[in-house]
């Protein structure tokens, strides 16, 4: 129904009985209320897919078959999957059936590049997972993977000063270390565990580690420490 005639049927509603105006409206909201439902599922629909498409980057991937798929990627470490848009036509692939993934990381315009290593902390099983390639070398490498971490924040009050507590949601990066044969260890941050991993240049690695006062969860500082263990395996 158009606009001229609901307008219509509005002015002369006064002219018709009270049975007439509700059968018109019985008619006619459930129509009305389609429509409206449809236009806010439409917006949803905008809104979710351009927060989605906050996180496509260009780039392409190569699969375990060697053929190559350009077009804007889309990672997903918690799943372990990995999506193209080739031609308008979304792509989703495994781990296992994925060998490199490469994309320019339009937050910060940096070059990425994944590769698929077997690893699990605990089983003897290990699955396909992918990881950022951050630096290799000869005799280490390191490793990255980002995850989304939901933790409890407090704060305080400022009527009652009492202390309460929030959650939020942000992403961490998780470091690991790989040798050769591809063997990934997953890497906590702690000094103790550094020296663990690399023992077979504990004193050397403990002496540079504690004269240049490294954080151990932060990239550049594991990149010089993974770049000298290399440059001692080498010596």
């Amino acid at each position: 129904m158009n606009s001229k005639k609901i307008l219509v049927m509005t002015i002369n509603s006064k002219y018709v009985g009270g049975d007439q105006v509700a059968k018109w409206l019985r008619m006619n909201l459930s129509k009305w209320a389609l429509l409206i439902f449809c236009f806010f599922l439409t917006l949803s629909g905008f809104s979710q897919n351009s927060k989605e498409n906050e996180n496509w980057n260009p780039g392409y991937l190569v699969t375990s078959e060697e053929d190559t798929i350009y077009g804007p990627v889309l990672m997903n470490f918690q799943s372990d999957l990995v999506q193209v848009n080739e031609e308008n036509m979304i792509k989703t692939f495994a781990a296992n059936q994925i060998r490199m993934v490469f994309y320019r990381d339009l937050g910060n315009n940096e070059e990425k590049f994944f590769y698929t290593f077997r690893f699990h902390p605990y089983s003897d099983f290990k699955p396909y997972r992918f990881f950022e390639m951050v630096f290799s070398g000869m005799q280490l490498s390191l490793l990255a993977r980002e995850m989304w971490v939901t933790e409890s924040v407090p704060y305080v009050d400022n009527f009652t000063f009492r202390t309460y507590y929030t959650t939020q949601t942000r992403l961490a990066r998780e470091f690991y270390f790989m040798f050769p044969k591809e063997l990934v260890k997953a890497f906590s941050g702690s000094k103790k565990e550094l020296l663990k991993l690399l023992a077979d240049k504990k004193d050397e690695m403990k002496k540079y580690v504690d004269s240049n006062k490294f954080s151990l969860n932060q990239k550049e500082d594991l990149l010089k420490i993974v770049k000298e263990y290399n440059r001692l395996k080498t010596k």
